[in-house]
């Protein structure tokens, strides 16, 4: 199972949102280059960036900032936040991302997404199914999209995604421990499922990987301390 140590951007700084609420910021670092160099020194083989500025506002306002990290941390770079056009995605996969987390776009009537499935391959596009109370969320977390999981699930199968970042967003950020049963519903609908939100744990890693999840989002807990990358890359072995 693989391990993202997470990088959130907004207004070109490292932070932390608590349930995904904007008003409930931390920033923890004014050089988020230097940020993911240390992941990479670390150990991290990959790395998980979201645009958060731009999720809330809709498009990119990090992507210069983006190119510099993908520089500094050296491999494979998963990016969100803000991607709603064909032309804003294939930007970021030109320019040298792994793989792009497509959120409103994915959940929503666009078509384009299935059209960069075809073109790239399915390792390269993957859906950022964010949910609060059984809900899936769109534009930053800010509004409801009006669907659940069961009809998501099968827009994203109709378009031939089958990577699926799966995030509890009453979790984010609040260090309690991650959504097993909604990860393990997921993997066992037929999904390749990275799980984030609450992952705070060396048990929270373990549980996830007997589930079966490709892999595990780490934000706060790494911020804070709770959580070492060193361990959490040993649980996921």
């Amino acid at each position: 199972m693989i391990v993202y140590p997470a990088i959130d951007l907004l207004d070109g700084t490292c932070v932390r949102l608590r349930q995904g609420d904007f008003d409930r910021v931390t920033r923890f670092s004014a050089d988020p280059v230097h940020v993911a160099r240390e992941f990479a020194a670390g150990g991290a083989e990959a790395l998980h960036v979201v645009d958060l500025g731009g999720a809330k506002q809709g498009r990119p306002e990090h992507q210069d900032l983006i190119g510099r990290i993908l520089d500094a941390f050296g491999g494979p770079v998963q990016v969100g936040g803000g991607i709603r056009t064909k032309e804003q995605a294939t930007s970021y996969l030109e320019s040298g991302v792994h793989r792009l987390l497509l959120g409103t776009a994915a959940v929503s009537g666009s078509e384009w997404p299935g059209d960069l499935v075809e073109r790239y391959g399915p390792d390269r596009i993957a859906a950022a199914v964010d949910v609060r109370d059984g809900k899936v969320l769109q534009e930053g977390w800010l509004t409801e999209s009006g669907g659940d999981m069961e009809s998501v699930s099968s827009l994203l199968r109709s378009r031939g995604i089958d990577t699926v970042l799966y995030t509890d967003t009453r979790r984010d950020g609040t260090l309690t421990s991650v959504d097993r049963l909604g990860t393990r519903a997921l993997v066992q609908s037929g999904f390749r499922v990275i799980a984030a939100g609450g992952v705070s744990s060396t048990e929270d890693i373990r549980a996830l990987k007997d589930i079966g999840a490709f892999g595990a989002v780490i934000g706060s807990a790494l911020y804070h301390g709770r959580l070492s990358l060193r361990d959490a890359l040993e649980a996921s072995c």
